[in-house]
C-alpha cells in the first residue's frame, strides 16, 4: 500500500510540474502560430449517427 501511495504521489508531482512549467514551457505561454494546429471544434448539429440494420 505504501508503494501505491508513493507511485501516485510521484505521478501527481510530475503532472503538477508539467503544468507549472518545471520541465519546460508553461502551457499558458504557448502561442498559436503557423506551426501550431488549431484545436478541433466539434459541432453537435453536424454529427450524424448511422443506424445499423
Amino acid at each position: 500500500m505504501k508503494v501505491l501511495f508513493l507511485v501516485l504521489f510521484i505521478a501527481n508531482v510530475f503532472l503538477f510540474g508539467l503544468g507549472a512549467g518545471w520541465f519546460g514551457i508553461v502551457p499558458s505561454d504557448m502561442n498559436m502560430g503557423a506551426g501550431t494546429k488549431a484545436p478541433v471544434e466539434f459541432k453537435p448539429q453536424s454529427i450524424h449517427f448511422v443506424q445499423a440494420q
